[in-house]
């Protein structure tokens, strides 16, 4: 087996583990920490759709992760403009 592909399998396995960390940090009572800890799944599981798509030589994942990241982002800038309150 090619090394590329054992560290790919190995990059997948850290990204799970980040997911699993970062959903334990999202079930802390302040809102600020739960959208940190969705963000951080939402952009682990992004990252291991691209190296899944791209050991299965897939390119649509590609698509679907971009798109993740991008509407991830965007619902992030809008929460923290709701929670911002008045600008005075």
């Amino acid at each position: 087996m090619d090394i590329l592909i054992i560290s790919k399998f190995i990059v997948v396995i850290a990204l799970i583990i980040m997911m699993l960390a970062a959903l334990r940090a999202s079930a802390y009572k302040s809102t600020s920490m739960g959208l940190l800890g969705s963000s951080i799944v939402v952009n682990a599981f992004a990252v291991a759709l691209l190296i899944c798509g791209e050991i299965y030589n897939l390119a649509f994942y590609r698509d679907i992760s971009l798109a993740l990241i991008f509407f991830g982002f965007v619902g992030t800038i809008a929460f923290a403009v709701v929670l911002g309150g008045d600008d005075e």
